[in-house]
């Protein structure tokens, strides 16, 4: 094939050279203008995975569920179980130890006041019957409780056992183990409070006062050392074991004291330590206090007796206040409240005492008198 080649003037060549430059100029524009018309989307991010460790897992915390609110049902209130107990009912034998007047005396008081507190009683004299007879007639009858007045009477009733049993007029009880739980007693010593007030009223000046007992009697003189002080007395005391050194002792101990208390200790006083006594006393100026009212026509200046209605209101106490196991609640001995004291005028001027007027607070008498015949003879 055969080539043709056009040679074209200078000026048709400029201007096809000028219609090029305006044909990619347009193509180029057109370009432009068709990636304008779509946005150009930017890369996508890149995803980096970071790996965190897992948090540590805590234990789940179970809330409790809230108990249901109910309203609180009040609890019952105690009621303090009320024990009645039956009052004692009184159903007394009373066994007398000796035919002699006062303890006659003594059983017709505490009879009587067995009586007004609605009781019974049935009087049983040893000196009449056996000891074992009475026992057993006690037994038979089912007596509730014993009154035992003097010793023999006590030694009786102590066979008894497991009857409760209250004796009097009895000083050295426990020579013969009569305290029981069942079996106490009540004192021989009028009101031993009533006594030193008395003397000191008697006697002034009285400082001190010596008395001498035989063994067993520390719990009569410690509590008469108490009621001594609280008048304003030291009470001095021995403790003898018989007659001869009781005359000895004596003689050692009136030069030292005031006034000497005589107490009823058969065991260390015989008839003739107590005829010796009371002169001795008297010639030495030393007041004698006793609770034997047949010294006082010897010579001894004040005696103190018991009051009847005294002994029997502690004698019934003690049975009223006896368990429902018939033992007896207290002291193996109460003492006794009250005292009738009796003055010996002519000893009192001898010694030139000043006789106190009547007191409200003492039952004081004066002897010679024929009121007190009857103290006298006990």
């Amino acid at each position: 094939m055969q080539k043709y080649q056009y040679n074209l003037p200078a000026s048709s060549a400029l201007c096809l050279t000028v219609f090029k430059a305006l044909l990619l100029f347009m193509v180029i524009t057109l370009g432009g203008c068709s990636m304008l018309g779509k946005p150009v989307e930017p890369p996508a991010p890149e995803v980096i995975t970071i790996k965190v460790p897992p948090a540590p897992v805590e234990p789940a915390v179970v809330e409790p569920e809230p108990e249901p609110v109910t309203k609180p049902v009040p609890l019952p209130i105690p009621v303090p179980e009320i024990v009645i107990e039956k009052p004692v009912s009184l159903d007394v034998a009373i066994i007398i130890s000796r035919d002699i007047e006062n303890y006659h005396h003594l059983s017709n008081e505490i009879g009587r006041l067995i009586t007004l507190k609605g009781g019974t009683f049935e009087p049983l004299y040893l000196y009449q019957q056996g000891a074992a007879e009475i026992i057993q007639q006690i037994k038979h009858e089912q007596r509730q409780q014993v009154v035992a007045i003097g010793l023999e009477a006590a030694k009786a009733a102590k066979m008894l056992q497991q009857i409760p049993v209250v004796f009097c007029q009895i000083y050295n009880y426990q020579d013969y183990n009569l305290v029981t739980e069942h079996l106490k007693g009540v004192s021989l010593i009028p009101s031993v409070d009533q006594q030193f007030k008395a003397w000191k009223e008697i006697v002034p000046e009285l400082k001190q006062v010596g008395v001498i007992v035989g063994d067993g009697k520390q719990p009569i003189i410690e509590q008469a050392t108490q009621s001594a002080a609280a008048h304003g007395i030291a009470l001095i005391s021995r403790a003898v074991k018989n007659d001869k050194e009781m005359w000895e002792e004596f003689r050692r101990l009136i030069p030292q004291v005031d006034g000497f208390w005589l107490l009823p200790d058969n065991r260390i006083l015989s008839k003739r330590t107590l005829r010796n006594i009371v002169p001795y006393s008297v010639k030495h100026t030393t007041p004698l206090f006793t609770v034997n009212g047949l010294l006082l026509q010897d010579g001894a200046m004040i005696s103190a007796a018991q009051v009847d209605s005294d002994i029997a209101e502690k004698v019934v106490t003690r049975l009223l206040a006896t368990a429902p196991d018939n033992t007896i609640p207290g002291a193996d001995i109460v003492p006794l409240e009250l005292a009738h004291i009796i003055i010996n005028t002519h000893t009192a001027k001898r010694f030139n005492l000043l006789i106190p007027n009547d007191n409200t607070e003492i039952n004081i008498e004066r002897w010679p008198s024929s009121e007190d015949s009857a103290t006298l003879t006990q």
